[in-house]
């Protein structure tokens, strides 16, 4: 873009250097004045004073010239010749003639010519006549005297006249001075003045913008533009800051977006928060159910939202939970009109969107909603509640797969119970019959009372053994898992026969995160507490410990040592069905159980359970 010149004049860096220029100029100036008074006064002095001499030489040639005239001297015309010499070579060839000629001073010339012209013509050629011969002393001293007294009048006019012009010079320095000081002082208060208008006032504008701005008051604006740099940097700080005023603003609305999906994702986190608490612990409370459906409708700003769900999947008879009861909207009562395919918009009938709850293969039902005046979803309603439907589904699947899962739990623990039965109770009870029976016959036949008396013996010990198996049966059946592992079961457990029992016993647990499921837990448990019962019991042990490790194959070691009197090479005995029991468990993890005899005395029951295959099981 061109550059006008008056643009240019009013720049702060031309007006700056034209300050500087003036005020350097003027010392410049100043001081070449000085410079050149001073070199041309510097003869001056030595002018004076060898002008001021002529006057001596005067009187001395007239003292000689007496002298000569009485003959008291006999060097007297030397003396005389060297003086007249003197005067002679200082009007000519001396300082005096050229700052006469340098200086262009008329009266000075003038004065300066009558005395040399007196000189040359008047006085020089009275002594020489003396010194020729040609006129006696006497004569020469009469007529010198008689011009003497003019000749050093005109010597002090001449002397005075190179004065006044040296001082002529000092005065034209000193003037030269004071004008160049003040003219600098005007100058400087002329620029003081320009620089107040053009840069005192703007930059002053400035720094209260800036102030302004800092503040935070970014709709401040500077209303001084002068036509230079300062100028500029005004409507640049203008743009600037309506430039960040905008941005400002817009940022504040960003701010403010951002702020409000940050609440409503807040919202959202803590609706799917309370919706994996409340709801997916109890998805069949219809109560819960609504309450979970006018929030989920608040949260999502939708203007409908239904829920059509059945406990048992794959049915078609849905029961129809919704935020809206009345009868002339959508969906209200029917759920088969809103069963459309997931996340497929609806028909004319249903204008909303359908979201399935279910798994692949088990269909629970649909959550329907409907946004506000036909308008689509948006990408944050859409995750929510798409989340919302898979927080459902997974929670109707676990319930269902919970109550399975406890449903096969209590088969096969009244498995286990018949089991029990069976292998105790019912062959205990079947040989009471035998021995009912037995007896029958001996009363009939009139035998003997001894026999008699040895079936009824028989008959009283099967009933004590089937009552003490009942009472052992009982408390296995009655110890639960409450603890939330293993070790603590196991170290309650062992707290327990400490209680109840003389014996020491002590545990230590080195199998921790090898976890058997809850089943297997069970099985051990119930394993390692009738070894220890069997421990305290039958072999009145003093010290049993309980060590639970791993091998290398990873396989968990549950070994109970004790210090009793052992265990005979067949520990079965009938009517007893507690080592049956022990074994039937560990072949259910899938393990091994081992009873040995202990070198040191005492015995050792090792139960090896495999960690994979207990997962498995349990």
């Amino acid at each position: 873009m061109p550059i006008s010149g008056k643009r240019i004049q009013r720049s702060v860096i031309f007006q700056v250097f034209l300050a500087m220029a003036v005020i350097a100029g003027m010392a410049l100036a100043s001081m070449s004045l000085s410079v050149y008074v001073t070199v041309s006064a510097q003869n001056d002095a030595e002018a004076i004073n060898l002008a001021g001499s002529l006057r001596m030489h005067s009187y001395r040639i007239s003292n000689y010239l007496g002298l000569a005239s009485q003959a008291r001297s006999d060097d007297v015309e030397q003396r005389l010749a060297a003086e007249m010499k003197q005067v002679t070579d200082k009007l000519n060839a001396s300082i005096i003639p050229l700052v006469v000629n340098e200086a262009n001073n008329v009266p000075l010339e003038k004065s300066y010519a009558l005395v040399l012209s007196n000189w040359q013509q008047g006085m020089a050629p009275v002594i020489q006549s003396s010194l020729d011969g040609a006129t006696s002393w006497q004569e020469s001293h009469r007529r010198y005297n008689a011009g003497l007294d003019q000749w050093v009048d005109d010597i002090d006019a001449m002397v005075t006249h190179l004065q006044r012009d040296n001082e002529g010079k000092i005065e034209l320095l000193g003037m030269t001075e004071a004008v160049s000081i003040i003219l600098i002082i005007f100058i400087v208060l002329y620029l003081i003045m320009r620089a107040d208008s053009n840069f005192v006032v703007p930059l002053r504008k400035l720094l209260k913008a800036a102030e302004a701005v800092e503040r935070g008051n970014l709709g401040h604006r500077v209303t001084v533009y002068p036509e230079n740099e300062l100028g500029v940097l005004a409507a640049s700080f203008n743009t600037m800051t309506a430039s960040l005023e905008a941005q400002y603003r817009t940022l504040e609305k960003q701010v403010e977006e951002r702020t409000r999906e940050l609440h409503r994702s807040n919202q959202a986190l803590y609706f799917l928060y309370k919706t994996s608490r409340e709801v997916a612990s109890s998805p069949y409370d219809e109560r819960l159910l609504r309450v979970f459906l006018a929030e989920l409708q608040k949260v999502s700003n939708v203007e409908k939202i239904n829920l059509c769900v059945n406990a048992e999947p794959n049915y078609p008879n849905y029961e129809y939970l919704g935020t809206d009861t009345a009868a002339t909207d959508y969906c209200d009562g029917d759920c088969n009109i809103c069963a459309l395919p997931p996340a497929q918009p609806a028909n004319p009938h249903a204008p909303g969107l359908s979201l399935p709850i279910g798994s692949r293969s088990d269909n629970y039902g649909f959550l329907y909603v409907k946004p506000h005046n036909g308008e689509k979803l948006l990408p944050w309603q859409s995750q929510l509640l798409k989340t919302v439907a898979e927080t459902l589904s997974t929670s109707f699947a676990f319930h269902r797969n919970l109550g399975q899962e406890h449903r096969l739990m209590l088969l096969e623990e009244r498995s286990t119970i018949a089991r029990e039965l069976h292998d105790s109770l019912a062959q205990s009870l079947s040989y009471m019959k035998l021995e009912t029976a037995r007896l029958k016959k001996l009363i009939s036949k009139d035998s003997q009372p001894h026999l008699i008396e040895e079936a009824i013996e028989d008959l009283q010990e099967g009933i004590n053994a089937a009552y003490k198996h009942l009472r052992e049966l009982l408390v296995t059946f009655r110890v639960k898992l409450d603890s939330p592992n293993l070790r603590s079961a196991l170290e309650h457990a062992v707290q327990e026969f400490n209680e109840l029992s003389a014996a020491e016993i002590t545990l230590d647990y080195k199998i921790d995160g090898a976890g058997l499921g809850p089943n297997g837990d069970i099985h051990v448990l119930h394993v390692i507490r009738e070894a220890i019962n069997n421990a305290v019991k039958h072999a009145a042990a003093g010290r049993i410990s309980l060590r639970c490790e791993r091998n290398q194959n990873g396989d968990c070691i549950f070994t109970v040592d004790d210090d009793g009197v052992g265990i005979p090479e067949r520990p079965e005995k009938a009517h007893h069905y507690g080592l049956y029991t022990m074994r039937e468990r560990a072949q259910r993890l899938g393990g091994m159980l081992h009873f040995s005899v202990r070198d040191c005395g005492g015995t050792r029951v090792q139960l090896r359970v495999p960690t994979g295959t207990a997962k498995a099981i349990a």
